[in-house]
């Protein structure tokens, strides 16, 4: 067994992809995930998978990871039965295929039971209730990354991660000074 096929083992999904988002492997808990069986997932693109109302969220998931080379994460909602979704923060990063040396984005689903997942999940279901957006704001690169919510809202990132001027110049004159406010504060201080 060779390491990319480590990543695909375990309960959770999984998925590997090349850097333009081809499905080049799967676990069955993917397919599963996705309502499909796995041989008609391989070199599709993993958006295209997704119900419409996700794929931007997982087109720009793989993106982030596939250019910026950072763990990126989205909260996306697979499809569930009887048409209700379970919604699962999903983790992108890029690993190397020790076989072929190929530079590929490893996408899971995070274990619910994560403290990370257990926080952002709710938040974004929130977010998306009330038509509102979620970001993640990095202030040492003054740059957001979209995590989910209202896909209106997420037109204000063209492209994952944003820098906080081409965010801003999105945002209503009127509202600038608030959400510049907002995230101009300094990161808290570490403990200790």
């Amino acid at each position: 067994m060779d390491a990319s096929d480590e990543l695909l083992r375990g309960d959770e999904p999984a998925a590997l992809l090349t850097l333009d988002g081809a499905v080049h492997g799967l676990n069955p808990a993917m397919a599963t995930a996705l309502g499909r069986p796995a041989d008609q997932c391989l070199g599709r693109d993993f958006a295209d998978l997704w119900p419409a109302s996700q794929r931007t969220s997982a087109e720009s998931l793989v993106a982030h990871a596939a250019k910026t080379k950072t763990v990126a994460m989205r909260v996306l909602d697979f499809p569930g039965r009887d048409g209700a979704s379970v919604a699962c923060l999903i983790e992108a990063r890029q690993v190397t295929d020790p076989a072929s040396g190929e530079q590929l984005v490893w996408v899971h689903a995070l274990d619910a039971r994560n403290d990370l997942a257990s926080l952002v999940i709710p938040f974004r279901l929130a977010t998306e209730a009330a038509d509102l957006g979620l970001w993640l704001y990095s202030p040492q690169e003054q740059q957001l990354e979209w995590i989910g919510g209202s896909p209106p809202v997420a037109a204000l990132l063209p492209d994952p991660p944003a820098s906080l001027s081409t965010v801003m110049s999105a945002v209503h004159p009127d509202d600038r000074e608030a959400c510049g406010s907002s995230c101009a504060r300094p990161p808290p201080s570490p403990p200790g």
